[in-house]
This record gives C-alpha cells, structure tokens and sequence, in this order.
C-alpha cells in the first residue's frame, strides 16, 4: 500500500518489481475487460458529474451555433465582402497558435474545472459586451476582429480541459458512451441553434442573440460548479519537470506513438476541406446559390444539426464495435461524399430544400467521426499527460482556422460554390487514401489502446463516484 501511495503522488519513483508487475497485469486486465464489456446505452447518464457536464455541453454548443451564424452572418451584411467574412473567422488562428500548446500542461497541472468555469465566464463578459455594441449600432469592422480574438484566446484555454475532465467524470469503459451523449447533446443544440439564430435576426435583430449566448455561457459555468469530484481526481500532482519540458512531452508523445500521430493527420481532413465550407462559405451560399437570407443559412445549420442527432445515437448504442479506426474512416468518406452532394446538388437546382438530405447525411456522418476520434483520443493519452495530448491534437483547428481564410478569398475569386466542390472532393481523395494506405488505423481497435499507448504505472482505473 505504501509503495502504491508513493507511485500515486510521484511519477518518477516507481514501486518495486513485483509490484509493478502486479499493478501492469491487474491494469492489463482491467483495460481489457474495460474496453470489451457491453456498456448500455444511457449508461453514463446515470452518472451525477457527467449529466452536469453534458448540460453544460449542450449549453457550450448552442452559443457555439448562435454565435457562429449570427457572427458570420452579421459580418457578411456589414462588409459584402467574403474575404473580410474568412479573415474575420481565420484571424483564430493568432491567439491559437501561441496559447494552444501551453494551455494542454495548464490542464494537466491546474483544476480541469476552475480552467472550465473560468473561461465560461471570459466568454459572457465578451458576449454581452458585443450585444450592447450590436444594440447600440456602434459596431465597426475593428470590433468584430477583437472580440473573434478574444473569444478564441478563452475558447482555447477551455478546450482541452473540457476534454480531459470527461475522463474525470466517467468510468474508463464508458468513456465512448460519454462522448457519443456528449455529441448528441451538442448536435441538438446544433439543429435547434442555427436556425433559432435564423429567426431571430429576422424578428428581434443580431444583438438579441449575443444576448442569448451570453446567458448560456453564464448556464454553462453553473453546470461546470455543480460537478462535485473526488480529492484524489481533483489533487494535481507536483510539476516533475519544467513548464516548456512538459509541453514538448506532449508534442513528442504525438508524434511517436503511431495511434496519436495517425489520430492527428486524419483529424486534419475535416478542417482543411469540410469544415471551412460551414465556417465560411455557408451566408455566401445563402446569398448567392439559393438567393435567400438567414433563414435559409439556419436551415443549412439545422439540417446538419438534426442529422447529427442520429449519428450521435448511432455511436451511443455501439459499445461492442471494437475497430473504432476503420470506423473513423468509413464515417469520414461518408461525411465527405454527401458534402459534395450538397455542394453539386445546390449548384445546380439552386433550391436549399433539395440540399436538406445531403445535409442530415454529412451531419450524421460528422457526428460518427468526431466522436470516435474523441474517444480514441481520450484512450490513447496517459492520465498523467491527457490534457498536453487533447491540445497538441487540438492544434488542427488551427487548420482549421487558415483554411477558412482562404476559402472567403477563394469564393470572392472563383464563387463559393466552387470552392465548396472543390474542397469536398480533395477531402475525398485524402479519406480514401487513409483507408487504402493506413493499415494502423484500418486495424486500430479500442481492446488493444492500452497496451499500445504504453501506460505503464499511468494506467487510470475507472472512476467511481
């Protein structure tokens, strides 16, 4: 007991030989039997900590969704202009890439839920300051730059300890059923958002809904302070080595274990062509291939959202599939192919009702992707280094970012149905060439992440209440 004690409080120090072997077996076995047993599908919402945290997640995605609509749609009305629209949403990219890397050891030393709560917070502040600018009528082209600044420097820091503190909540083998509720009541929030953003702007103005979002990031905050976690989770071990050493630990554990280092290429695919359509091109769309406004946009959105819904209760119900890579996979050709379909079917009738099952398609599909990937990120990271590795992977949406900049100059240059097409398809291409040359994710399975992340004397044991 002792030696475990000792083990527990300092990762340099390891117990003695038998013990160890001990410890490895027992955590072999119980990573195994984790990893295999038939977990029911609202399993995880039975847990306390984990209803707060999906509550506070649907809250997090609906003002998401609001201000991402509102936002984008607000900009493009202001400027007409696409590039200032893609500059306005690349701009992310500044504030990402130099808090980012730090953020992930932040996460990993600091409470995962004062980072949370406290950034939720930054968020409020910055969203209702923006309403009373937009309810003013005193908003300049300069104010939106700033607050997209400022909103992705608080995002940033919330990110990865969102993510790692799913893991403190939840038993290890019901990690994929978390996430997959996680999903869901995100896509929910994203089929009602949008289109709630839609029919606002048309009824009560842009400002009414920063004023929304504001109140669900207050929401969000509460739902966070509500968690009630154990000492021992909540306990943060001394730093073992140098603030900048511990962040170059979670760069180099990417890119030498092949499940993390294939995890963050295939990440890449949908930020680099899929999703700078939503981000960016989407009230180009609006305007210029359905010649509507914001109520089409929010149809858009919400057709995505809705399609999201299914796919999340898809992945929830899955427990006994086992090759989660291949999955990733499938799920992300699928997600391209219906883009192109949306994108081919609207340039060519030019009516958002005919694009609306492309739409549901690409969401379901979307939902499937990111929540495996999610989960297998979430198992593939040591405990001890969970929130480093969520924000080294984190760093394709600094991708992300760039390419929704250049899809606002390349729809000015050559239309944004255009680009949208053309996007989709080079995101085929790569998905395709994943699944023909990739054999450890074709292969990758969750029975075996365990063995293969190299835990060692890290290797969490399912929480408990």
């Amino acid at each position: 007991m002792a030696d475990q004690r000792h083990s527990e409080n300092s990762s340099n120090q390891m117990p003695s030989t038998a013990a160890a072997q001990g410890m490895s077996q027992a955590s072999g076995k119980e990573r195994e039997s984790n990893n295999t047993s038939p977990v029911s599908m609202f399993e995880s919402l039975r847990i306390r900590n984990f209803q707060y945290l999906s509550l506070g997640g649907f809250f997090t995605s609906a003002a998401a969704w609001l201000q991402m609509t509102t936002l984008s749609w607000v900009v493009y009305d202001l400027t007409g202009s696409g590039t200032i629209l893609g500059a306005i949403n690349g701009i992310r990219i500044i504030p990402m890439l130099l808090v980012t890397p730090m953020v992930g050891v932040l996460a990993d030393r600091i409470s995962r839920q004062h980072i949370v709560s406290t950034s939720q917070f930054a968020l409020f502040v910055l969203t209702f300051l923006l309403a009373i600018d937009l309810a003013l009528d005193t908003v300049q082209t300069w104010h939106l730059f700033l607050f997209v600044i400022l909103v992705a420097i608080a995002n940033t820091v919330n990110m990865p300890a969102r993510g790692a503190l799913v893991y403190d909540v939840v038993p290890r083998h019901m990690l994929p059923n978390a996430i997959a509720w996680n999903q869901i009541a995100t896509s929910v929030s994203r089929a009602v958002g949008p289109m709630l953003a839609g029919i606002v702007i048309v009824f009560a103005g842009a400002a009414t809904n920063f004023f929304i979002q504001s109140v669900a990031y207050l929401c969000i905050m509460a739902t966070i302070l509500m968690i009630r976690l154990p000492a021992a989770t909540r306990a943060k071990t001394a730093p073992t080595h140098a603030f900048f050493r511990e962040m170059r630990e979670g760069f180099a554990f990417v890119g030498n274990n092949p499940n993390a280092r294939m995890l963050f290429v295939i990440s890449l695919v949908s930020p680099l062509f899929l999703i700078p359509t939503h981000q960016a091109l989407m009230p180009i769309l609006a305007k210029q291939m359905f010649h509507s406004g914001a109520f089409a946009l929010g149809i858009m959105f919400s057709a995505i959202g809705v399609g999201a819904i299914f796919g999340g209760l898809f992945t929830a119900s899955i427990s006994r599939v086992d090759k989660r890579g291949l999955l990733q996979i499938v799920s992300l050709i699928i997600f391209a192919l219906s883009h192109l379909g949306f994108a081919l079917m609207g340039f060519l009738i030019g009516n958002v009702y005919y694009v609306v099952p492309f739409l549901l398609i690409t969401g379901a599909s979307e939902a499937v992707y990111m929540a495996t990937n999610q989960t297998v990120l979430q198992l593939v990271a040591p405990d001890h280094m969970r929130g480093r590795v969520t924000s080294v992977l984190q760093l394709g949406q600094i991708v992300w970012a760039g390419t929704t900049f250049l899809s606002g100059i390349g729809a000015d240059l050559v239309g944004a149905s255009t680009m949208a097409i053309g996007q989709s398809a080079i995101a085929i291409i790569f998905a395709v060439a994943i699944l023909a040359f990739s054999p450890t994710m074709r292969n990758l399975r969750l029975s075996w992440l365990g063995e293969q992340a190299g835990y060692g004397e890290h290797a969490a044991a399912p929480r408990t209440e």
